[in-house]
Parts: structure tokens; sequence; C-alpha cells
């Protein structure tokens, strides 16, 4: 591709670990295991993808941006709200954006730039660590998980013959983005040895998530000015391997162009199930 804009940011990476990484939330680690798996920083040259958006792909890069002014409500807060009509925008989009047959959207969440921690009306924090949202075995999992609830008329393991992937659509919901924009990585240049499964430990609850070490042939990309009219699509996980990888990879950064009095960045993502007819 030809030469485009590009700041410089730093996002955290996987640093040596022995044994699985695990991140304890509320709940106290083993004796002489610590609460986090280390983190390194690591500045990288973010590329400004809008001059070539047009030329991206799902299957390609993993990531595209979508014009999707159907999925603007008026107000991010109200869950009824996003459950009738956000989600169903998101389906229509996806359908069309991934050429899936099916598509289920099956949950969301709700970010900020300016908290530090998951605040009491769920807002959760913008992530700064480069990651994927699921593992080669977590993934299919989920999808399992999410068919049996959403559509429990159905057999999953028949649905699930054919090829699914998992998208996350990544949208901010207070207009254009001024500070803490997020970076997707070019699959391509992603290697199955990249991803490391971690393990995160809540007290009522086990998640587990690839978390991404670093190399110099990654190539990071983000997109200069998103507005909420607009949508980020990305892979998070496909049944169709390519070179073993399975995904994109995306972090958030911290914009060193971004103007000193720069409003907060406040975004949604949502996950979804795509079903294609293709095995």
């Amino acid at each position: 591709m030809r030469d485009l804009p590009q700041v410089e940011g730093t996002l955290h990476f996987l640093g040596e670990v022995a044994g699985t990484p695990t991140h304890y939330f509320g709940v106290a680690p083993p004796e002489g295991a610590p609460e986090n798996y280390p983190r390194v920083p690591h500045r990288v040259r973010i590329a400004d993808a809008r001059p070539i958006a047009e030329e991206l792909s799902l299957e390609r890069q993993g990531f595209v941006l979508a014009s999707d002014p159907d999925g603007v409500l008026a107000a991010f807060s109200d869950e009824r709200e996003i459950a009738s009509r956000y989600y169903p925008a998101l389906e229509r989009l996806l359908r069309q954006a991934t050429g899936a047959q099916r598509v289920i959207v099956f949950d969301h969440t709700l970010r900020s730039s300016g908290v530090s921690e998951r605040t009491a009306a769920g807002i959760d924090v913008a992530v700064t660590e480069a990651h994927n949202d699921y593992t080669p075995t977590s993934g299919p999992a989920r999808v399992r998980e999410m068919l049996l609830h959403l559509a429990p008329e159905e057999d999953p393991e028949a649905l699930m013959r054919r090829r699914y992937a998992v998208f996350n659509v990544w949208r901010p919901t207070n207009g254009v983005v001024e500070q803490m924009p997020l970076a997707l990585c070019d699959m391509r240049t992603l290697r199955a040895a990249d991803f490391v499964d971690v393990v995160l430990r809540w007290p009522h609850r086990t998640g587990y998530v690839s978390a991404l070490r670093f190399s110099p042939e990654q190539r990071w990309y983000y997109f200069s000015g998103l507005d909420s009219d607009e949508a980020l699509v990305f892979k998070c996980f496909d049944s169709l391997a390519r070179d073993g990888v399975r995904s994109a990879a995306h972090a958030a950064f911290r914009d060193p162009t971004s103007p000193a009095d720069a409003k907060l960045r406040k975004s949604i993502e949502a996950r979804a199930i795509a079903l294609f007819e293709a095995t």
C-alpha cells in the first residue's frame, strides 16, 4: 500500500512470563503469583488508513471502515434502545459487510477514556493492551454458548459445521474521536505465535483472551476523524484460519496529535456471530 500519514503511539504487549498469563480481578492470586501478568510498552508507527479505506477487506486486513448512520442513537445510555434499535442496525450492517447469511449480535461494552476502572454504571476503560477478544478455544466456546442461549430451537453443532466468525463493531458515541483512538493490526502481518492465551479471573467467572507479543513485522492502523456515523468492523475469530491466524488485533492509544483540550472519547463496541452458507 502507498505511503500514508502516520503517528507514533505507545501500545502495550505481553512481557516475559512463565506459565499461563493470568490477571486476577478482585480475586487473590495464588501465593507467590502476581496479580497481573507483565506488559511491556513499545512505540509503534500507526498509519492513518482513512486514505485507503476503500481498499481494505475483512478477508485480507481483518478490518474495514463502514458508513453507518442507521446505527446512531440519540443516547447510548438506554440499554433497551441499544437492544431494540442498535442491535438490529448492526446485524444489517454486518450482513452487508461480511456476506454472512445470518448475524446475531450478542453483547456490547461501553467505554470512556475518562475512567481508570469500570464504573458502577458499567462504563469500562479504554484498553491500551494489544489483544484479541478470543482464543482459538474460547472463540468456538463463546459461539456455542450464545447460540444455545439466543437460538435455543436450533442445533449449534449443525450451525457450526459451516463457516462462522465473530466480529467486533466499534463506534464513537459522542462525535469525532479527539483522543484515545483505536489502533488495528493488519492480520496479514500477524503470526499465530504472536498470540498467547490469557486467563482473566473474576470472583464469579473466568474469561479467556489472546494477548499479543510484539513483532516489528506487525503493521498498525487507525482512522483519523472517526465520527459517530461511522463504525470499525474487525474480525475477532474465524473458523477459517489464514496461515494459522484467525483474527486481527486491536488496542487504544494516546494520539500525540490530540489537542490539549480534547474531549473524552466515549465508545460502544458490540460483538456478533456471523453464520455463512459455505463451510
